[in-house]
C-alpha cells in the first residue's frame, strides 16, 4: 500500500511497476504480429534462451528499440523452422516478422516475448534481397563481367578466400594436395568469415587485399564448407556481389549447397556446388591440357614415324630405280664406246689419207706462192735501187748541178747565209772555196713562183 505523509501519497519502486504490469496485462490479454529487425540475438548457450535486441530504423537512424525473449522451447521450434523454410537459421541483421505478447518484469522491465516467427516473411525479405542485386548488377551492364574474364592457360597461382579450419578447404586440400607439386601449384589464404554477421565485410575486405596484388595470381577460390545450407543470405548481397562482378580475374566459388544458386554465385567466373567438385574443375584445367600435350606429342611421334617410313620406302624405290637405270646406261654407253672404237678404227686409215692429201696441196701451193712473192719482191728491190742511184748526189752533180757547204752542214736557203761566210762549193769533180758579199733575198712573188717551180 501507498505511504502518506502530508498530502502526498507515495509508492514504493515495486508498486509502481506491480501496476504497470497490472495496467499491460489487463490492456495486452492477447498475441499480435510486429514487424522489427533482429539487431543482435543474445543467445545464452547455457540456458538455451535468447533475448534479442529489437529495433526499428528510419534511413539508417534507430526510432524504436525494445528488449526480447524467446524462450528455449519457442527458439527450437523457430531455429528448425528457418533451416526447414529458409535454409538458414536464425541470424541477426535480419527484418523478422513474429507473433509476441507484452511481458513486464520489475527487475527486467518491458519485454516482446516472441512465440513464433513467420519464416516465409524472413524468405520474401532474402529473395526479395536476391531479386533486387540481380536487377541492379543487370541495369549496370555487369552481371556477366566476371564470367567475361579470359582464364590463363595454366593458372598456378591462387588466392583462396577461406579458413585454414573450414571444413570445406579440407575437401578441396584432399584432392589438390597430390597434384600440388606434380603441375607446381601455388596457394595463398585470405582468411575470413564465409557466413552470418560480418561475412560480408570480411570477404570484402580480402577481396580488397587480394586486388592490391592481382597481377601475382590467376585466379580467385572463395572456399566453404561444412554449415549446410545456412547462412547463405550474404552471398546475395550487392555490394558483395558487385565487387566480384567487376573483380579484375576470374574469381571461382565453392560454398557447399546444393539448392538455389546465390547472387555470387551467378556472377562468378564458375561455381561449384562444393569444395570437392570446386577442386575437380581446377584440376580438370590441368589434366585436360596434359592430354592434350600427350595426343599433340603421340599425334607428332605416329606421323614422324610414318612420314621416315615413307621416306625410307621412297628412298628404296629411287636406289632401285637408280641402280637399273645405271645398269642399262652403262650398257648402252658400253655399246656406244665400242661402236665408236669400231668406226673409229676403220676411218682412221682414211682420215690420214685425206689430211696427207690436203697437206701435200697445201705445201704445192705455198711453194708456188712464195716463188711468186720472191719474184715481186726482187721486181720492186730493183725499182727501187735505180730511184736511188738516180737520186744520189753525184748523179746530180753530174748534170751540172752543185751544192754548198757551211763546214760539214748543206746549205737551203740564203737565211743560212751571212756577209763574209767562208762556203765550199761542191762539184762532180771537186770543190771550191768562197766568202759571201752580199745576201738577198727573193721578194715575195718571186718567191711564191720559184716554190712553185720547184713543185712542179
Amino acid at each position: 500500500m501507498p505511504e502518506r505523509t502530508g498530502d502526498k501519497v507515495i509508492f514504493s519502486l515495486l508498486e509502481v511497476c506491480n501496476s504497470i504490469k497490472k495496467t499491460l496485462d489487463t490492456r495486452y490479454t492477447s498475441r499480435f504480429w510486429v514487424r522489427a529487425e533482429l539487431m543482435k540475438l543474445n543467445y545464452y548457450k547455457y540456458s538455451g534462451h535468447a533475448y534479442p535486441d529489437l529495433v526499428q530504423k528510419d534511413d539508417g537512424r534507430i526510432v524504436a528499440q525494445l528488449k526480447g525473449i524467446i524462450w528455449k522451447s519457442d527458439l527450437l521450434k523457430i531455429q528448425s523452422a528457418f533451416q526447414r523454410n529458409v535454409n538458414q537459421p536464425l541470424t541477426e541483421g535480419i527484418e523478422i516478422l513474429f507473433e509476441a505478447s507484452i511481458t513486464y518484469d520489475a527487475v527486467h522491465g518491458l519485454s516482446l516475448r516472441i512465440h513464433q516467427i513467420d519464416t516465409t516473411f524472413s524468405l520474401g525479405l532474402i529473395e526479395k534481397e536476391k531479386i533486387q542485386t540481380i536487377e541492379r548488377l543487370k541495369n549496370e551492364g555487369i552481371f556477366e563481367a566476371n564470367k567475361n574474364k579470359s582464364i590463363r592457360e595454366l593458372p598456378k597461382n591462387v588466392a583462396i578466400i577461406s579458413v585454414e579450419t573450414s571444413k570445406g578447404w579440407a575437401d578441396f586440400r584432399q584432392v589438390i594436395e597430390p597434384y600440388i607439386s606434380y603441375y607446381g601449384l601455388f596457394f595463398m589464404m585470405f582468411p575470413a568469415l564465409l557466413q552470418g554477421e560480418g561475412a560480408v565485410s570480411s570477404i570484402r575486405e580480402q577481396l580488397r587485399r587480394i586486388q592490391s596484388v592481382a597481377k601475382e595470381f590467376d585466379m580467385v577460390m572463395i572456399i566453404r564448407g561444412g554449415g549446410g545450407e545456412a547462412g547463405l543470405s550474404c552471398y546475395n548481397n550487392y555490394d558483395l556481389c558487385h565487387d566480384i562482378a567487376t573483380f579484375p580475374i576470374p574469381v571461382l566459388t565453392g560454398i557447399g549447397h546444393s539448392t538455389n544458386l546465390t547472387v555470387a554465385e551467378m556472377v562468378a567466373y564458375y561455381n561449384a556446388i562444393t569444395p570437392t567438385a570446386l577442386a575437380e574443375y581446377y584440376l580438370n584445367i590441368f589434366k585436360t591440357r596434359e592430354s592434350e600435350l600427350v595426343w599433340t606429342a603421340d599425334s607428332i611421334s605416329k606421323y614422324t614415324s610414318l612420314h621416315i617410313q615413307q621416306q625410307k620406302n621412297h628412298l628404296n624405290n629411287l636406289l632401285t630405280h637408280l641402280k637399273n637405270s645405271s645398269t642399262r646406261q652403262l650398257s648402252s654407253m658400253k655399246s656406244a664406246i665400242e661402236q665408236t672404237v669400231e668406226n673409229m678404227h676403220l676411218s682412221t686409215q682414211q682420215v690420214f689419207q685425206w689430211h696427207t692429201s690436203t697437206l701435200t696441196e697445201a705445201i704445192e701451193k705455198i711453194q708456188k706462192n712464195f716463188v711468186a712473192y720472191v719474184s715481186n719482191q726482187q721486181k720492186e728491190l730493183q725499182t727501187i735501187t735505180r730511184i736511188i742511184r738516180i737520186q744520189h748526189p753525184e748523179n746530180i752533180l753530174k748534170k751540172g748541178y752543185a751544192y754548198l757547204l757551211a763546214g760539214e752542214t748543206a746549205i737551203k736557203s740564203v737565211s743560212q747565209l751571212f756577209k763574209n761566210q767562208e762556203i765550199t762549193l761542191v762539184l762532180k769533180d771537186g770543190r771550191a772555196l768562197g766568202k759571201i758579199l752580199h745576201v738577198e733575198k727573193n721578194t715575195t712573188n718571186e718567191q711564191e713562183k720559184e716554190e712553185t717551180r720547184t713543185d712542179n
